[in-house]
């Protein structure tokens, strides 16, 4: 009996090699033996000075921007045709006549790398500056200006001791952060939105970044939306969600209670929409797996916030 147990320690210790030495996504996938959340967590970062819309002028109080997940650089089906043709419909969105539905900005719901490596990192910078490119070319930005790409963490960012080279290279180098972002229109008594993102790379919130959470929420009188990689609701589609759901279920009564209009979710790789009352949470499918992406409109004379999902 012991040595048949050390030979199926011996089998188990064999295969657990061979499949990190094989497989991109590292031990990860098996033990999650990345730190999780609290150790990553070192605050919100208030990037309000360092954004604003350019062309601001005229919007009359609307404005638009581009929400994409489960990007997965480094995938095989990850293909050089599909990455140009989402170049090309965010050209045409660009040149949209209604300057209300021209992107100011994008945000990424994470798995941006496929096996976290850092040349999936590199690739995926080298990426946004073809749409950083085309928005000056455009008119979206002056050439003096960036056009930003708000990324968040994903589970697949952190395969292979991914978070080490994320927090180096992925704007804006933190795992969470926020910001306030108004039109500049003044022909109404109107509060800006707030945006906020926040770390769910592990499947779940943790307690120093909740703590800290429910404290902003509940000082911003502003209308909110929140950006997370795992949905709070998965769509009956199992262990996709956030993994405790009493954690879950009371950030779900914080949003409700502090002025939520919108929550973004991805992970799961498909397209719903869910009423939470006072707000919905959006999901939305990978990038370029699935070739879609949502256009999301906001409202500020309504306090409202729209999408539209746009396939390529």
């Amino acid at each position: 009996m012991r040595r048949f147990r050390r030979l199926l320690t011996l089998i188990s210790i064999l295969f657990l090699f061979a499949f990190s030495s094989c497989a991109n996504y590292g031990f990860y996938q098996l033990l999650f033996g990345e730190e999780d959340v609290d150790d990553r967590f070192s605050g919100f970062s208030d990037l309000s000075g360092e954004t604003v819309l350019s062309s601001s002028l005229g919007l009359n109080g609307k404005y638009s921007f581009i929400v994409v997940t489960d990007v997965h650089i480094g995938a095989s089906d990850v293909r050089s045709s599909k990455m140009n043709d989402f170049l090309d419909e965010i050209s045409s969105l660009f040149e949209s006549i209604d300057k209300t539905k021209i992107p100011r900005f994008i945000v990424n719901l994470g798995d941006t790398a496929d096996g976290g490596h850092l040349s999936e990192y590199n690739d995926y910078n080298s990426y946004l500056e073809k749409i950083r490119k085309l928005a000056v070319e455009k008119n979206v930005v002056s050439s003096t200006e960036a056009f930003k790409i708000y990324t968040i963490l994903g589970n697949h960012d952190l395969y292979n001791n991914g978070w080490t080279d994320w927090k180096k290279t992925v704007y804006p180098y933190k795992s969470t952060y926020y910001f306030s972002l108004s039109s500049g229109a003044a022909d109404y008594d109107s509060l800006p939105f707030s945006f906020y993102f926040v770390d769910t790379g592990n499947g779940a919130f943790g307690t120093d970044q909740l703590d800290a959470f429910e404290k902003l929420l509940k000082s911003d009188p502003n209308p909110k939306m929140i950006f997370s990689h795992y949905p709070f609701y998965s769509d009956n589609v199992p262990f996709m969600a956030l993994e405790d759901t009493t954690e879950r279920n009371y950030l779900l009564s914080l949003f409700a209670k502090n002025n939520v209009k919108a929550l973004f979710g991805g992970h799961v790789h498909t397209v719903f929409e869910h009423g939470f009352g006072s707000f919905s949470q959006i999901n939305t499918s990978a990038l370029f797996k699935n070739e879609a992406f949502r256009l999301v409109t906001v409202d500020e004379s309504t306090l409202s916030v729209s999408t539209k999902l746009i396939g390529f």
